[in-house]
């Protein structure tokens, strides 16, 4: 039922009249009630009730944020009158203002907090509490309209005034605006703080008077976040849930403030509670990944039938979590908390339109609250985005200005959302991976994944002796569903960590498509890494075929019978190494022939060639080091390239694979790229294969936020 029609109903009878206008209503009949009442003024001008109930069936035949009306024009006549002959009424003053409100004149906007203090006087002085209450949480409203178009910062000497603000799509440099802020965008003495406690002391007095209402609620928890008070705000909506256990904006504006300060599994436990409380309009929003896609695919999306859109939404939050070992989506969570914020912040039931769909709702959700922010200017520093807003004083609603739609649009196509808000996503660093896949039983292959994990640059340098570590390796599927995981928890030492250090996993996988994801987290200092790549594994090859080739600081065979990789010690490493330092190399021959007596025979030749160095340095130099040394050949094809090549007889083995490994020397190699490659020819059948690893000498450990 709207609410114009619910105040009505809820109005005492004060004439037989009114009732026959009630009864026309029960059958749905608006016309005939309209009809009653306009008879009723004509005979008697002055019966405010009658001009105030005709205005409210009029505004239902009006839809709110569209221009006027007929409909809309004869019902501010109407409450114009009531409000005139019943002055004292706080009803037909709240009336009127709710109208002023959705006017597109501003002076006549202007008016709207004037009915409304008003209207509070009157309903005190009659003791109409639920006027009382409506009243007070309008004057919350305006206020905060008012605290939007003023901004919490702004140049004192320039206060009441509009800044003009540089803006790169007309040649101002990113530099440029950055400065601007600094020296021209500085906090008042209150930063708006007064208002803010205006608004918070009158929505408190809604709530004593109506404890659950949601939008008082909703905007009291908006307005303790804004002063930064979000524990503050957290406390009241753990009390607001016991007051009301099934009010799904109650368990939303909980799952906000647990976002908010960053208890993310409790965030994710009050808005499922929420989920199963609001309607199925209530909870679209939350189920519309549009809101942070790119407008191409967000038009494909809204084409999609309902279960391909339930898989894309279940894919796209999987792949979107930062860390799988936390078992929490901070990012989904964090979408949800903005609906939230958004709905109650900007939200305008009087002018018809949800606050996800002003375009600042549509700023926030995809990129969240703003770094500064100043009356209608956002600053996003991370995106390197200024986006400016046109507020006409007067609660009316904020639009994009000058060029910032066109510039929300174009950062959109490349950048479609940002979480640099979440401190796991704003430090979020990067793991170096090498993957090797041996053959494994029957069409399976053994992966082995070796990371290096920034473990120092996590930690940061904290004074914490002992600080838990988690890491692992994570394989899913196309769809997002995990098949795999191995997971290692240990402890480390914060200040005295490594700059890498380097850990290893294995999985098993069949052939397939795969999403590898290689993670970190210290969970004491809400620091993580991570690493994620597609993942093919391929049937296992019937005719001679090699491993891939595994580096590694060091590798060493367990014993003499080693003859499988897993017989190996393995030092890891994800193929970056320091000047000087030796390198493992490991890799698998399968199928190979044996002759009459059992034996295969083959030959190897390892090719190192420089990828990238730089070339005032010295030319490469190899040397084998260990107990092939004597017994291997060294050639040097140029100075760029040597290869190193020897021939082997051995057993053949039940399963017909055989690991080879070699530690070779690369002492005199200036820093770059190089590439190496091995190659395997069976002497027995002539049939050859080969495997190569691109390794990386002397260069810095990878960037954070680099790209593995």
């Amino acid at each position: 039922m709207p609410p114009w029609v619910a105040l009505v109903l809820a109005s005492p009878l004060s004439a037989q009249t009114f009732a026959d206008a009630d009864s026309l209503l029960a059958r749905s009949d608006t016309s005939g009630a309209i009809a009653v009442y306009e008879a009723m003024v004509r005979r008697s001008v002055r019966d405010a009730e009658a001009h105030y109930r005709a205005g409210v069936l009029y505004m239902t035949r009006h839809t709110p944020g569209t221009d006027l009306s007929p409909n809309r024009r004869k019902a501010e006549e109407h409450f114009r009158y009531a409000s005139r002959f019943a002055p004292d009424t706080a009803r037909y003053a709240l009336a009127l203002s709710d109208l002023f409100r959705t006017e597109d004149w501003t002076m006549t906007r202007m008016q709207v907090r004037g009915l409304v203090n008003r209207a509070r006087e009157a309903a005190e002085a009659s003791g109409d509490t639920a006027s009382v209450a409506n009243a007070t949480y309008r004057q919350a409203r305006a206020d905060m309209d008012r605290y939007g178009w003023m901004g919490r910062r702004m140049r004192a000497s320039e206060a009441g005034r509009s800044l003009v603000y540089p803006e790169a799509d007309e040649g101002a440099s990113w530099n440029e605006i950055e400065q601007f802020f600094a020296e021209r965008v500085v906090p008042v003495s209150d930063g708006g703080m007064d208002l803010l406690a205006a608004i918070e002391e009158n929505l408190w007095t809604t709530l004593s008077l109506e404890p659950v209402r949601s939008e008082a609620a909703g905007l009291l928890v908006v307005t303790m976040g804004e002063a930064n008070r979000w524990e503050e705000a957290a406390a009241f909506t753990r009390r607001l849930i016991r007051q009301a256990p099934d009010s799904g904006w109650a368990w939303a504006l909980h799952g906000l403030a647990m976002a908010r300060t960053h208890r993310w599994r409790e965030a994710h436990a009050a808005f499922d509670s929420a989920f199963a409380h609001l309607t199925g309009d209530e909870q679209a929003p939350f189920h519309n990944l549009g809101a942070i896609m790119r407008e191409a695919d967000r038009i494909a999306y809204e084409q999609m039938g309902e279960p391909a859109r339930a898989r894309l939404d279940s894919l796209y939050w999987r792949v979107a979590q930062p860390l799988t070992l936390t078992e929490t989506n901070e990012v989904q969570a964090e979408f949800y908390a903005r609906i939230v914020y958004a709905q109650h912040r900007w939200t305008d039931p009087w002018r018809g339109y949800r606050g996800i769909e002003t375009d600042q709702g549509t700023v926030f959700v995809a990129y969240g609250p703003p770094d500064e922010w100043h009356a209608g200017a956002w600053l996003y520093r991370a995106a390197r985005l200024l986006i400016q807003f046109s507020v006409t004083p007067g609660y009316s609603r904020a639009r994009f200005a000058g060029t910032s739609r066109e510039s929300f649009r174009r950062a959109r196509t490349w950048s479609p959302a940002r979480f640099d808000n979440i401190p796991l996503m704003r430090t979020l660093d990067t793991i170096l991976v090498q993957t090797a896949r041996f053959r494994g039983t029957g069409d399976s292959s053994a992966v082995v994944v070796m990371g290096a994990i920034p473990v120092r640059r996590m930690a940061n340098a904290v004074a914490v002796r002992d600080l838990p570590l988690t890491s692992g390796a994570v394989v899913t599927d196309a769809v997002g569903r995990e098949l795999q995981r191995d997971r290692r928890d240990e402890t480390v030492t914060g200040t005295e960590a490594r700059e890498l250090q380097y850990r290893s996993w294995r999985v098993t996988l069949r052939p397939g498509e795969y999403l590898l994801r290689v993670e970190a987290h210290l969970p004491t200092l809400e620091r993580g890494a991570r690493s994620a790549q597609p993942f093919t594994v391929t049937r296992p090859p019937t005719g001679l075929a090699l491993s891939d080739l595994l580096v590694a600081a060091h590798v060493t065979p367990r014993d003499t019978a080693a003859i499988r990789w897993h017989d190996y010690l393995i030092e890891p490493n994800a193929g970056r190494f320091e000047l000087g330092a030796p390198v493992g190399l490991l890799w698998e021959i399968y199928n190979l022939t044996p002759d009459t007596a059992g034996i295969t025979r083959y030959r190897v030749a390892l090719w190192i060639t420089v990828e990238a160095i730089d070339r005032s340095k010295a030319g490469l130099l190899a040397f084998i080091v260990g107990g092939l040394a004597d017994n291997l050949g060294l050639t040097a094809v140029r100075d760029d390239q040597v290869t190193i090549a020897y021939g082997l007889e051995r057993p053949a083995t039940p399963d017909g694979a055989r690991a080879e490994h070699l530690m070779v020397d690369l002492k005199h190699a200036p820093a770059g790229r190089y590439g190496i490659e091995v190659i395997v020819l069976d002497l027995v059948t002539g049939r050859q294969a080969s495997t190569t690893r691109t390794i990386t000498i002397g260069q810095e450990p990878v960037r954070r936020g680099a790209r593995p």
